[in-house]
């Protein structure tokens, strides 16, 4: 009867270390999967980073051919004023 106890302590010290060699893989294998999760992240962040520079410089070239247009536009009706009035005043 202690032999047949001690063969079943021997078993379930097996299925226990078998039980915690599985835990410990499955330990390594989430941290690797957090490692990529994580780089992936980083990524991330740096592709949103350079799209928010991208979009700055778009909106601010966008921004100055509207301006310089209206500039243009206002250069010439001020041209055509000076032109009329130096018409008139001959």
């Amino acid at each position: 009867q202690a032999s047949q106890k001690l063969e079943q302590c021997q078993r379930d010290a097996e299925q226990v270390t078998v039980l915690m060699k599985n835990n410990v893989d499955k330990v390594f294998e989430r941290e690797g999967k957090l490692e990529i999760l994580e780089g992936r992240a980083e990524e991330l962040k740096c592709m949103a980073s350079n799209f928010q520079k991208t979009a700055q410089t778009v909106e601010r070239k966008t921004r100055w051919e509207k301006w310089r247009w209206y500039i243009i536009c206002a250069v010439i009706v001020i041209v055509i004023l000076l032109i009329i009035s130096i018409i008139l005043a001959v």
